[in-house]
């Protein structure tokens, strides 16, 4: 009870307009023995040093903040799940954690795996994401748009000129599209379970930034904030830019992929941060005042990009260099889906869609029926009895490939049937 009063008094509080350029906190303490430093991922991050007054070109759309009422007033600020959070999506970690010693085994052994394993670029990255989540995420996760279009956005954000989208997107925590109820910080609470670095301490390596402070945490761990942070920032986003989609829910199940990279969570935790990723994100797209919001967030990005640019959204895509291909993007995110670990129920289980997940493709196929939706959804589903796979009333939010079912090609047959590969 005092955990849902005090996110209902958070929630009632209307949140500041965000500032449009991405900071992180110069204040940091310097502990010793690495050799990043916290002004190259402040230029890593941002992409500038420039103020936050707009820049103004001649000929340029003219950046326009939200309205006044657009503070506050969305009904998805508290989640559509019991008591306003979204642990009933996670719910089923109970069972594993207190059920399930082989998996439980299995999660700590992938994750000292992957911490100890870790290639330099592995831990440059994943020393970015960790930075990023109290500010400058937008910058950081914009690799994903591509090379040309990457650049060209960040530098948007740098001179202030995307007051909108970053009012909803950046700002770390503050992000008017993110909240409370989708913090995870009141699961963390609930589940109470150990990190990596504290559970298995000499097994894990560090890879502290110099600049950045200690990145081992003291927080429980399940499930992963910064994942969940990541993957519904880059799920809107990817609302906002369909054309990039399989990219950049790529690019949000890589962010969470780097919280085992450091050793500070393991694979149940980045699977529980992008299944509370995802049923945030289609709570807002549910929701019609903050739809309209991302449309017109939408409008502003991509009339700037294209004014930038000097081409259409689909020409730039087209002339880019992408992050990753969508080819290796499906099959990356076919291993992050449950990171190996040991299947636990039915093989077999239908798959069932989570009632809120087709809006999640509503800008990648405008043209579909909700029910059209839910088919590709199901049809590009991860294969069931993975741990986290929730095979009741509700469906599994485990399941839910976002970059395969964004990458998907598809036809839609004269008796509303689909084609998909």
């Amino acid at each position: 009870m005092i955990a849902v009063a005090a996110l209902a008094c958070a929630l009632a509080a209307p949140a500041a307009p965000a500032l449009a350029q991405p900071s992180l906190d110069a204040n940091m303490q310097l502990p010793e023995g690495s050799s990043v430093t916290l002004p190259q991922l402040r230029s890593e991050v941002t992409g500038s040093s420039t103020g936050y007054v707009p820049v103004q070109h001649p000929g340029a759309p003219v950046p326009v903040p939200f309205t006044p009422d657009y503070l506050t007033g969305y009904i998805s600020d508290v989640s559509s799940y019991d008591y306003g959070i979204y642990e009933e999506v996670t719910r089923i970690f109970r069972q594993v954690r207190d059920g399930q010693p082989e998996t439980m085994a299995a999660n700590v052994e992938t994750a000292v795996r992957i911490n100890n394993t870790a290639t330099p670029e592995q831990v440059r990255q994943a020393q970015v994401d960790a930075v990023a989540s109290a500010g400058g995420l937008l910058a950081a996760l914009s690799p994903a748009l591509g090379a040309e279009f990457g650049e060209a956005f960040r530098t948007s954000l740098a001179e202030g000129r995307l007051p909108k989208t970053a009012y909803l997107l950046d700002n770390g925590y503050l992000a008017r599209a993110g909240g409370l109820a989708s913090s995870t910080l009141i699961e963390k609470e609930i589940y109470d379970y150990p990190r990596p670095h504290i559970a298995v301490p000499d097994r894990i390596t560090r890879y502290n930034t110099e600049g950045a402070g200690d990145l081992y945490i003291t927080s429980p761990s399940f499930p992963s904030g910064h994942t969940n942070q990541a993957v519904w920032v880059t799920t809107l986003l990817a609302y906002m830019l369909p054309e990039l989609a399989p990219q950049l829910a790529y690019r949000g199940a890589e962010a969470g992929n780097s919280r085992v990279v450091l050793g500070v969570h393991y694979p149940l935790d980045v699977i529980g941060g992008r299944m509370s990723g995802y049923a945030a994100a289609a709570d807002r797209l549910n929701d019609p005042k903050m739809r309209n919001a991302l449309d017109q967030a939408a409008a502003e990005l991509r009339a700037e990009i294209e004014w930038r640019t000097g081409v259409s959204i689909a020409e730039l895509v087209a002339r880019d260099t992408p992050y990753i291909s969508t080819a290796d993007a499906v099959s990356t995110m076919g291993q992050w889906m449950d990171y190996g670990l040991p299947e636990a129920y039915h093989e077999d289980a239908p798959m069932q869609v989570p009632q809120a997940a087709p809006v999640l493709l509503a800008a990648r196929f405008p043209e579909l029926s909700w029910q059209q939706r839910e088919e590709v959804l199901r049809r590009t589903a991860a294969p069931a009895g993975a741990p986290l796979d929730w095979q009741g009333p509700g469906g599994s939010w485990q399941r839910v490939n976002l970059v395969a079912a964004t990458a998907a090609r598809l036809s839609v047959n004269p008796d509303g049937s689909l084609n998909i590969n």
